[in-house]
């Protein structure tokens, strides 16, 4: 009955609405005047299940197709987990029922790659597979993360995916699931390696660089010299990776406290940053559902809780499902394992609060996970903030200290005054509004008291390294499409945003949307 129910489901997905027809058509403005037989090699666009991103993806390709005489070909970057599903869309594929190809084919001209298949040498993947099992314990998840393919690092990729697609927080030992994820990989590292040594790929435009799907192309691609560009941020328009920072997440090494900003520039940066405080959703927080500054009045309760001990810290925590291995390093396996050996490590404190803030947006369950693990610990000392208190309700409260990873909570604290200590490597490392901690020592010693915090909360600084991250390089101007997508709330791969754009007149847009490429490349 599961498996009827299923394929109506799907079936039902596959069709093309009055509003999706119009989308397909409105596409096709994007398409490149490039000819195959003229053209100077292939620009690979990848297809994803997301509509702010196709219309990303295509106005992008035009950009690049024709400003390097391109010819614009597709892959299909989903890799189906279970094989009842792939064994659906291939029948659907066998009867011409493919709505994700009939809206890429508006725009690109064919779809030459699939993660989806196998490697044709089945026993090549045995082997290696055999051979990687041999190498990796059931605690070897450290050796993990530095796995490579013929030279070429997956561990992080491997890692990420386990955790999203397994829905775990963190790999407690390398199971048969983590095998059958290195499996997957193998497959596409192969297949992908084989595709491209015979076909004359120039270019690779995709939207992520986390996880296997994405991550695995980008970097073949950037290991042969073949360009890559991203457009998996709202901090950019577009960017170019490079084998130093191959991430979809904007180039902080960039960034620099001694950039001369102007007035104009700096100002600017204090208005956008000051509204977040005012309940205000920016292009760099649209994935929030809600802000983090809007909330109650701080109760009585609270309050008093903040008078218990002498000293009193905050600890925001991330979530663990999403794609943890983003930047440089990351020192800790993953996030859920940030979170417990921090708390670990202060739970014989005796005249510290220690206030736990959940992460407000995490993947489902991620908040369960981590008030189980809190309370694992039993730690009189430890709190848990309700979800009703705000962060404008911690500034009231002036914590002696906040500690998280990576958060853009540092910024936002450091405003205030309150001072953060965070952990290399995170989007503010280059700057000394927060302490960044190279060790974990360091980041525990100054969590517990022992050393202080080192920062400067010059405003200017913060204003700067604001405008570098979230506003250099976006469209910059009201009511820009990137404004339209940023301003939906709901599924992204829906006739609800079809609606919504069409009823925005994005197709007015299409002209400044390529020009907005143009620009940034």
């Amino acid at each position: 009955m599961s498996s009827i129910s299923t394929f109506f489901k799907l079936y039902k997905s596959e069709q093309l609405t009055d509003i999706k027809k119009w989308f397909v058509k409105s596409l096709a403005f994007f398409k490149a005047n490039t000819v195959k037989e003229n053209a100077d090699g292939i620009l690979l666009v990848q297809m994803v299940k997301t509509y702010d991103y196709t219309i990303k993806l295509a106005a992008a390709s035009k950009t690049i197709a024709e400003k390097n005489n391109l010819f614009v070909n597709l892959y299909k970057v989903d890799v189906n987990w279970t094989w009842e599903t792939q064994k659906l869309y291939l029948i659907f594929e066998s009867l011409g029922i493919n709505i994700l190809k009939k809206i890429y084919l508006s725009f690109g001209n064919e779809v030459v790659f699939n993660n989806d298949e196998k490697y044709k040498d089945q026993k090549i993947i045995k082997q290696q597979l055999n051979k990687i099992k041999a190498q990796l314990g059931p605690n070897d998840r450290e050796k993990l993360l530095l796995l490579k393919f013929d030279d070429i690092l997956v561990g992080d990729l491997i890692y990420d995916s386990y955790l999203r697609f397994f829905h775990k927080p963190t790999i407690a030992e390398i199971n048969e699931n983590v095998f059958y994820t290195i499996e997957l990989a193998l497959n596409l590292f192969y297949n992908f390696s084989n595709f491209i040594q015979n076909n004359k790929i120039k270019c690779l435009l995709n939207t992520y660089v986390s996880y296997i799907q994405h991550g695995i192309p980008a970097r073949i691609c950037m290991y042969n010299n073949i360009d890559v560009y991203t457009i998996g941020s709202t901090s950019y328009v577009i960017q170019k990776l490079t084998n130093l920072f191959p991430y979809h997440q904007i180039d902080h090494t960039l960034f620099s406290s001694s950039k001369l900003l102007d007035e104009t520039r700096i100002d600017q940066a204090k208005s956008r940053l000051e509204s977040r405080f005012s309940g205000t959703i920016d292009a760099a927080t649209s994935y929030m559902r809600s802000s983090a500054y809007t909330g109650g009045k701080l109760s009585k309760e609270l309050t008093d809780k903040f008078k218990y001990r002498k000293r009193n810290i905050v600890l925001y925590v991330h979530d663990f499902y999403d794609s943890p291995h983003i930047n440089r390093m990351l020192q800790f396996p993953d996030l859920y394992e940030f979170l417990r050996q921090t708390l670990n490590a202060l739970t014989d404190l005796k005249d510290t609060s220690v206030f736990i803030k959940t992460h407000p947006n995490g993947v489902e369950g991620a908040k369960d996970v981590a008030i189980e693990l809190i309370n694992s610990f039993n730690s009189p000392h430890f709190y848990i903030l309700d979800e009703s208190v705000s962060n404008l309700n911690i500034v009231e409260l002036r914590p002696d200290l906040i500690g998280t990873a990576r958060g853009t909570i540092g910024v936002e604290m450091a405003y205030f005054g309150i001072p953060v200590v965070a952990l290399y490597d995170n989007i503010y490392a280059n700057f000394n509004f927060v302490h960044t901690c190279l060790t974990t020592e360091e980041y525990f010693l100054i969590l517990k008291g022992i050393k202080a915090p080192e920062i400067d909360y010059d405003q200017k600084n913060i204003f700067s390294f604001y405008y570098q991250a979230f506003l250099e390089k976006i469209a910059d101007k009201d009511g820009d499409i990137f404004t339209i997508f940023a301003s939906f709330k709901g599924n992204l791969f829906s006739d609800d945003f079809l609606n919504h754009i069409y009823q925005s007149e994005y197709i007015n847009y299409r002209d400044d949307f390529v020009n907005y490429y143009s620009k940034a490349l």
